[in-house]
């Protein structure tokens, strides 16, 4: 957090530098000639040192990352629609956020009655949320753990996910395997997946509803509740830290294309005014700016509200 916190403080001390040389104050003057060990180390003219054409740096690209549902995800920029994941959340909050995910399935498939007694349905949000989560991570645009399969795992998941709508003796065995499958994986080791299937879009990976209902369990317990004044933000900076990351990928996941109203240009935004909101109280934690915090959790309460009067 410190050093995320120091590269912010550089920023900003470099901005102040650039502003300061701006200014009419008096400065020392120059030696009339600077002593020989100082100017050996520089070039008469650097100009004469360089080869090639200079860059036109307002014409370079984005680079484009690619996504599950096949278009393109691309750094963030003002008004656009899609991030790269690496720039929502980090490859160590999604890690942590698929570790989590097992202590909480474990007592759902250790009985048959425990999860036919509603189990089942638990389970269900949290395979598509973990479908979710190997998903983002096998379109990664940096390194994170599990990549190679991660695609594979988030359709196992997901498909894990689509038949827990029932608590059945099929949805049970299977609910265990992928228990064991993640338990497998978060211990070290390479459980057997299947080479992932081609074309698979969003629409078949996720599911809005269960993302929805941890969206609110971010916002409502994990987030606002946490930062109620400066010393609860403080105290739980690095809990808010991890939720406002998650929410920020939650809200690009649901504007992908195949996702329920994804194509409506009100929803779209309402969930990108969501996913900017989430990435400001991201930046404000790191700065531990109580004031911009607040006000990102209120835009984020804000732009659920207004989306859930609209479209829930």
């Amino acid at each position: 957090m410190k050093r995320r916190s120091l590269i912010f403080l550089l920023v900003a001390g470099s901005a102040a530098l650039l502003r300061a040389e701006q200014t009419t104050q008096p400065r020392a003057k120059p030696p009339a000639e600077w002593p020989r060990d100082v100017r050996e180390v520089f070039f008469d003219d650097a100009r004469e040192q360089l080869v090639g054409a200079r860059p036109n740096y307002g014409e370079i690209a984005r680079t484009p990352v690619a996504t599950a549902a096949g278009g393109s995800n691309t750094a963030p920029d003002a008004g656009d629609s899609s991030y790269a994941w690496s720039s929502l959340a980090g490859a160590d909050v999604i890690e942590t956020e698929i570790k989590r995910q097992l202590p909480a399935l474990q007592p759902l498939v250790a009985t048959p009655a425990a999860f036919k007694g509603g189990g089942y349905q638990e389970c269900r949000d949290r395979f598509i949320w973990l479908a979710t989560l190997f998903s983002v991570a096998g379109d990664y645009d940096d390194d994170v753990r599990w990549k190679d399969t991660a695609e594979g795992l988030g359709q196992l998941f997901a498909r894990a996910g689509a038949n827990c709508k029932v608590g059945t003796d099929q949805s049970f065995r299977e609910a265990q395997m992928r228990v064991e499958d993640l338990a497998e994986l978060v211990q070290g080791g390479r459980p057997d997946v299947p080479t992932a299937k081609p074309d698979v879009g969003w629409d078949q990976l996720t599911d809005r509803t269960p993302l929805m209902k941890r969206m609110e369990t971010s916002l409502g317990e994990g987030i606002s509740p946490k930062a109620s004044d400066k010393r609860s933000l403080s105290a739980n900076s690095e809990d808010i830290y991890h939720e406002a990351q998650l929410m920020a990928l939650m809200a690009e996941v649901i504007l992908q294309p195949g996702i329920d109203y994804a194509d409506e240009e009100t929803y779209r935004q309402h969930g990108t005014q969501l996913r900017d909101a989430s990435v400001a109280l991201t930046q404000a934690v790191d700065l531990e700016n109580f004031d911009a915090a607040r006000a990102a959790i209120g835009n984020m309460q804000k732009a659920c509200s207004n989306c859930h009067d609209e479209w829930r």
